[in-house]
């Protein structure tokens, strides 16, 4: 699972994760695409938010960039 469908999935507004990162919509957006950066603050940020482990945000954060380099 990736993360926009892990978003989808607990219906949780892609601007309301840009206000958790403490980042912009298009910011967030470039995340979920593949494009944006990805560090340990956002993925714990992400995990709490989620409520599921830091690891599994990683996963999902791959799952994202495997899925933007088939594009």
């Amino acid at each position: 699972m990736d993360l926009k469908q892990l978003r989808l999935d607990t219906g949780i507004k892609l601007m309301k994760l840009a206000e958790i990162l403490e980042i912009s919509r298009q910011q967030y957006s470039n995340i979920e695409k593949g494009k944006g950066k990805m560090n340990a603050g956002r993925i714990e940020k992400l995990s709490k938010k989620f409520n599921i482990e830091p690891l599994l945000i990683l996963k999902a954060w791959e799952e994202t960039k495997s899925n933007e380099k088939r594009c």
